[in-house]
């Protein structure tokens, strides 16, 4: 029998009170995986010699709140799984915060059917809205 993976250790748990396919979410763990983007950005940036002030720089991070905002566009709408890895049911989303477009990418853990687990966030500034 193959080993179940296990569960990251380092997801930052927020409460939350969200229904998504006719489920309820009482909690809400982000993992750090999306923090890479942010990283390529700012990499990016330095390499472009572009400085940006910090309330410029703060508009352009993806940060816990954010993602905490735009998961709230998921609420009482119909999605279909993406994938399954063993019991955890995998999802994306596009979604706009204004007229910025993101894509979420969340999971569902059938051992814990109340938390809404996201896997990554990113930007997709190809479908920004004009």
């Amino acid at each position: 029998m193959p080993k179940v993976p296990l569960k990251p250790t380092n997801l930052r748990p927020y409460d939350c009170d969200l229904i998504i396919n006719e489920q309820w979410f009482t909690k809400l763990e982000i993992s750090p995986y999306y923090e890479k983007h942010n990283q390529e950005y700012l990499v990016a940036l330095k390499r472009k010699r572009i400085r940006l002030s910090s309330v410029e720089l703060n508009k352009k991070l993806i940060t816990d709140d954010l993602i905490r905002e735009i998961v709230k566009q998921l609420q009482n709408r119909r999605h279909f799984p993406e994938g399954r890895y063993y019991h955890w049911t995998y999802y994306s989303f596009q979604v706009y915060r204004g007229i910025k477009a993101y894509k979420l990418v969340w999971c569902v853990d059938g051992d814990e059917p109340s938390v809404l687990g996201i896997v990554d966030c990113y930007r997709q500034e190809k479908f920004d809205k004009n």
